[in-house]
């Protein structure tokens, strides 16, 4: 807004009038308009250009003379800022000067020649405290004089005053309150320092597996090669159920065999004993062949076990824990290798592994969240049972505690067999300790103290 001058239109009394404008600028908005636009009625020039240093190195255009909206992506406004960049790089931005083209690289050469006039001027802009805030482009054809850079000089100093207070309207008030910056830092590290020492429970996060609780193991009772798994995996069987069956070929000739040499021991125990009348050494013999069929009949009757063990039943009612069926067809198998197990479906427990790196201090009645991968945005609680002193490798080759946890009575337990992440919390330590665990672990065998 041009103001009224009743003193007359003097160099002077224009600069003045000038500055009051720029001074009652409401905002930022109306500042910038009036920095571009007011200097016309004391300085000629064709188009001006103010820009606010940003950093080391960096300006950025902020208003243009006669450009109502600011196109950041326009071409003119990426070369004036290239332009500045370059210029400031060589510290030739630090006074108020002509700028050249002669000095800049071919191809800012070039474009000088498209996009600006031959006569171009820097004015910087200074905050009262001597501090750079920006600078004033101007850009004619004439050749700029020296009253004019005293009055731009003059200008500049005001419009700095002007800018620094629309950007930092709370500055008289701090200035005001010395002790108020001090007593506000002591007040923040006060909070810090008590934050840290609040009480937080330790955690960890390891993989868990929900397992069986007191699985009844099923493991083959005779040497054999096995011909069918009768169940599915995780199916519900009751006792008696049929669980797999062995191969029983050789079983059954075997038991044949065994028969017949019963039989045969029998008929030469009779003959002997017809002999023996009379004869002392056919009394011999009779003890002999008695001897020779009690062998015979105890081979039978294993052999008539195992016969019988062709068909493993289940000992109790209980869901079927198992691999792949067909990993057991046609597998030979010795006495006593486990084959499957049976778990009741309502009495699940959780197998937690901590790797050692991650151990804390566990006490039993610990609380314990599961995240099944199944379902990770919900938990499952869980109280920890037990937590063993001597870590073991795990099948991923990682060396871990292993913990078990059990559920609670409120709500069925998770589906054996799904697996997850648990959260174990520990004992209560000062938050500070809790976020530096770690690093200071890995100082201390670092370093060796």
């Amino acid at each position: 807004m041009v103001q009224e001058n009743p003193i007359g239109d003097t160099p002077w009394a224009l600069l003045m009038g000038i500055e009051r404008s720029i001074r009652h600028a409401a905002d930022l908005t109306a500042f910038r308009f009036a920095v571009v636009s007011e200097p016309r009625r004391l300085i000629s020039y064709q188009q001006a250009v103010l820009v606010a240093k940003g950093g080391v190195g960096k300006y950025r255009i902020l208003s243009v003379s006669n450009v109502p909206t600011l196109d950041r992506n326009a071409p003119y406004i990426r070369f004036m800022e290239r332009l500045l960049k370059t210029v400031g790089s060589k510290g030739d931005l630090s006074k108020a000067a002509a700028l050249s083209p002669r000095t800049l690289p071919e191809k800012l050469q070039v474009e000088w020649q498209e996009f600006l006039p031959s006569h171009v001027f820097w004015q910087p802009l200074n905050a009262p405290d001597g501090s750079e805030i920006g600078g004033l482009v101007l850009m004619r054809t004439a050749p700029w004089q020296e009253a004019e850079r005293v009055l731009l000089d003059q200008l500049a100093d005001s419009i700095g005053h002007a800018w620094s207070s629309l950007l930092k309207p709370s500055a008289r008030l701090r200035k005001s309150r010395p002790g108020l910056k001090k007593f506000t830092s002591l007040g923040v590290a006060i909070v810090l320092l008590a934050a840290l020492a609040l009480p937080v429970h330790q955690s960890v996060i390891a993989p868990a597996d929900v397992i069986a609780h007191d699985p009844v193991p099923v493991a083959a009772p005779i040497n054999g090669v096995i011909r069918d798994i009768n169940v599915r995996p995780n199916a519900e069987v009751k006792a008696g159920d049929v669980l797999f069956s062995f191969e029983d070929a050789e079983l059954r000739a075997n038991y044949q065999v065994a028969l017949r040499s019963v039989d045969e021991a029998d008929a030469e125990l009779r003959r002997a004993a017809q002999q023996a009348f009379g004869d002392a050494k056919g009394r011999a013999e009779v003890a002999l062949r008695k001897a020779r069929l009690a062998l015979r009949q105890e081979q039978a009757h294993y052999a008539g076990y195992q016969l019988s063990q062709v068909d493993v039943i289940a000992p109790v009612d209980g869901i079927a824990v198992f691999g792949d069926p067909n990993r057991w067809r046609g597998r030979p198998v010795s006495t006593g290798e486990q084959v499957m197990s049976l778990a009741r479906a309502d009495q699940a427990e959780l197998a937690i592994y901590i790797p050692v790196s991650d151990a804390i201090n566990l006490e039993p009645g610990a609380d314990v969240r599961l995240f099944l991968d199944v379902d990770p945005l919900h938990s499952v609680p869980a109280t920890l049972e037990l937590s063993s002193y001597q870590p073991v490798r795990t099948p991923e080759g990682v060396l871990a505690y292993r913990a078990i946890a059990r559920f609670g009575t409120d709500n069925p337990p998770p589906r054996i067999g799904l697996k997850g992440s648990a959260k174990l919390l520990g004992d209560e330590v000062p938050l500070v300790l809790f976020l530096l665990r770690r690093p200071i672990v890995a100082l201390r065998q670092k370093i060796g103290m």
